[in-house]
């Protein structure tokens, strides 16, 4: 029963309190959506691929040790693009738009495992630029590596395209709203039990019965002052009359 009862307190409570509740959840979400809106920068993303595979003569059998020599090199590729010599040409075809550490931050290689293609992506908060460091930073790599390893084995597999209706990746807007309308509902949940842990106040014969254990035997109703001026008139009119 006592499990029961609290339930049905709490139930109480959120009913009491709904529209603190939900005034909290409006809030939070509209503080969120004017942060979103006048505040927050949209990053742009772009991603070109390459291929690191040997070159080989025709009627060559390729032999599983060339493709395992392959994934080995991805590690060091991946070096070599985020390495100061490929950064600092890409930082100069760039007019000098962005520093070498900008850069560093903006551009991300991955690869995945047991496979030779390298993704390059790049996050910028200007979409054209984030497809013109991309592609840069491919054709400087593809023409450095022969230099640096004395072997040619890039293969540029999809260039970055600037789409006109290109979305930006972050931030996610319907995501980061949700939460703060779920953040709110939390909030508004904590404002309900503070307000009913710091409130002594009876209010209803209910509260009388939980608090005290007595029962109520009859409720005496407000007067207000219209009342009383109404007896009051009805009073002086009998008088009156008598």
């Amino acid at each position: 029963m006592e499990d029961s009862l609290n339930v049905k307190q709490i139930w109480d409570l959120l009913k009491k309190n709904k529209w603190i509740i939900f005034i909290s959840m409006c809030i939070c979400a509209l503080l969120m959506s004017g942060y979103l809106y006048f505040f927050s920068t949209p990053i742009y993303q772009s991603e070109t691929q390459v291929l690191i595979n040997q070159s080989v003569p025709q009627n060559t059998i390729v032999q599983s040790q060339d493709v395992q020599a392959n994934l080995q090199l991805i590690n060091t590729y991946t070096s070599i693009i985020m390495s100061p010599r490929i950064l600092e040409q890409v930082s100069n075809n760039m007019d000098d738009a962005y520093s070498t550490k900008e850069l560093e931050q903006m551009i991300k290689v991955n690869s995945t495992s047991d496979s030779q293609v390298i993704k390059i992506n790049v996050e910028s908060a200007n979409a054209s630029d984030a497809v013109k460091i991309a592609n840069e930073t491919v054709t400087i790599f593809s023409k450095d590596v022969p230099k640096i390893m004395k072997i040619d084995n890039i293969y540029v597999l999809s260039e970055a395209s600037l789409d006109a209706d290109a979305a930006p990746v972050k931030p996610h807007t319907s995501l980061l709203i949700a939460v703060a309308t779920l953040l709110g509902m939390i909030l508004g949940v904590v404002i309900m039990f503070i307000r009913n842990l710091f409130d002594r106040s009876i209010k209803t014969a209910d509260d009388i019965e939980q608090i005290l254990g007595l029962p109520v035997l009859s409720i005496i109703n407000e007067i207000k002052d219209d009342d009383l001026l109404e007896k009051k008139s009805g009073r002086r009119r009998k008088k009156r009359k008598g």
